[in-house]
């Protein structure tokens, strides 16, 4: 009988333990990423110029890909992007360097510009050259994209235009967000405060999660209080304050060797 009893007591410390050890939870997230031009087009508001000095100045294949670029931009970025408009030029070589775009860019209310020029047409294929000025990048300088693509039939003017929308649709991709699925895991304690946080953080509420979280930095008990850093990083990075989710992170690591906190500061340095 005396036997029963130290087995019962043990059992019951084990469950304690268990009660009190924290438990995650998995939360589901589309991550955005640059563009692969590595040209932020957020809240800015964009000019897409176009113009062919010579025989075609207002080449309708020209023409088609600047209005097929503008509509992919603002199809893929929502709300996410200002006004872009489409603006055709006279000459398109007195827009080619540094200055002449800036000027370009008062001109039409824009912070950042592209300038469609040097388009080369062929029955089968083209070639483009397209420059691109942002005038909030901190390295001033016009940067310069080239491609070449296959292009179907153009034996007639209508062809000619739908392949140039088509161009431009395909051009406009390596300037738009990119999307990932990621999986990133939130600690939560058997409580009441711990369940509000986390239906916060559900909910994308991170600032109101964060201040539930926030009263339990110093607790005495150090796997909470690293607990609630580590979400607090959590919560940081997703706001895109990357400095700040590294401080968070520091210090749940100084207070418990949590399993998926590595992984957490591999994300954080790579936004860095």
């Amino acid at each position: 009988m005396i036997k029963g009893r130290y087995i019962l007591t043990a059992l019951l410390g084990v469950l304690m333990l268990i009660s009190c050890a924290p438990a995650r939870y998995v939360l589901d997230v589309e991550m955005r990423y640059a563009p692969r031009a590595e040209v932020d087009l957020t809240d800015k508001n964009v000019t897409i110029a176009y113009g062919q000095d010579g025989i075609y100045p207002n080449d309708p294949f020209l023409k088609s890909m600047a209005e097929g670029f503008a509509w992919n931009l603002r199809d893929r970025y929502q709300s996410s992007i200002g006004k872009v408009k489409v603006s055709n030029l006279k000459s398109a070589s007195d827009y080619a360097n540094r200055d002449s775009l800036l000027n370009l860019l008062v001109q039409t209310g824009a912070d950042v510009v592209f300038l469609l020029d040097k388009v080369n047409l062929q029955s089968s294929s083209f070639s483009f050259v397209m420059r691109c000025y942002d005038a909030m990048n901190q390295k001033d300088k016009v940067q310069l994209f080239t491609g070449s693509s296959v292009a179907e039939s153009m034996s007639n003017t209508e062809e000619v235009v739908a392949q140039g929308w088509e161009a431009g649709k395909e051009v406009a991709t390596a300037f738009e967000p990119q999307w990932k699925h990621e999986q990133y895991s939130l600690y939560y304690f058997e409580s009441p405060e711990w369940y509000t946080a986390l239906e916060k953080a559900q909910a994308f509420d991170w600032k109101a999660a964060m201040d539930i979280w926030m009263q339990f930095l110093k607790v005495k008990d150090q796997l909470k209080s690293a607990c609630a850093a580590y979400n607090m990083a959590t919560a940081s990075y997703m706001m895109g304050d990357y400095e700040l989710a590294t401080r968070w992170l520091d210090y749940a690591d100084e207070n418990a060797d949590l399993l998926v906190s590595p992984g957490l500061r591999k994300r954080i340095d790579a936004r860095k």
